[in-house]
């Protein structure tokens, strides 16, 4: 059975780089607001989030529910279907937004700075340097 499960241990504090770094992702379509209603496969486990990718906008993929991320003390946390997140995301969809997300503070302090960004993979690891 498909049900929505929150992340609240892994948090995004920054709402704009959390944007940028699910259109770096692929999500071109990200609503922004306050207690959004998440669509899902189950209409009563509903769930609400601050930042969400709308099901029906992502083409390439069927997802059973809405994917959010909802605001609390520490920051946004993910909301996601469990099922999607199994079977169409992939259990290292985290991960890989965590990088994304880092990546996108990088670029972010380059620019102030006025150097640029060098990024380097060892392995599985992946470096990011501002370089100025």
């Amino acid at each position: 059975m498909s049900k929505y499960m929150s992340f609240e241990s892994e948090t995004f504090t920054n709402k704009e780089l959390l944007v940028e770094a699910l259109k770096e992702m692929g999500f071109e379509n990200v609503t922004v607001g306050t207690d959004l209603l998440l669509q899902g496969y189950d209409k009563r486990d509903q769930k609400l989030a601050d930042v969400v990718i709308r099901r029906d906008s992502v083409k390439s993929q069927r997802f059973l529910g809405d994917i959010g991320f909802q605001k609390t003390a520490k920051g946004y946390s993910l909301v996601v279907d469990d099922m999607d997140l199994d079977y169409r995301l992939g259990r290292d969809f985290i991960k890989r937004l965590q990088t994304q997300y880092h990546e996108a503070t990088a670029r972010k302090i380059a620019k102030r700075l006025g150097g640029s960004l060098i990024k380097e993979t060892v392995g599985k690891t992946v470096k990011i340097r501002v370089k100025f």
